[in-house]
């Protein structure tokens, strides 16, 4: 019985980590020169230049509206996974912002 007591435990705490994840529906990557139009985010896959990518593992920031994701991409030339950030800002206005190792990039409304 304790062991069943202490499983429903583990399992609502995993459920509700990876529910209270922020939704990223309505945000996309802004237009760049390679894609010539704004990339929408909020299905969790999305297309790079020359790669697809899945949004997976969704781990929410405690105090913070932010979620760490793994970003799994890949394309002709293979694949590889990143970890990416997503946190919502807002002061004065509601701002989104998408950071990885090697960038900070704000996102957009989708029009």
């Amino acid at each position: 019985m304790r062991k069943v007591v202490i499983a429903g435990f583990i399992g609502v705490g995993l459920f509700s980590g990876s529910a209270s994840a922020q939704s990223l529906k309505g945000w996309c990557y802004p237009v760049d020169g390679c894609m010539g139009e704004q990339i929408p985010i909020g299905s969790g896959t999305y297309g790079k230049c020359d790669s697809s990518c899945t949004l997976t593992n969704p781990v929410p920031i405690r105090d913070m509206e932010a979620t760490l994701y793994d970003e799994v991409c890949g394309g002709d030339w293979g694949s590889m996974t990143n970890r990416i950030m997503f946190v919502k800002h807002s002061h004065d206005q509601i701002r989104m912002f998408a950071i990885n190792e090697y960038q900070v990039t704000e996102l957009e409304i989708c029009n």
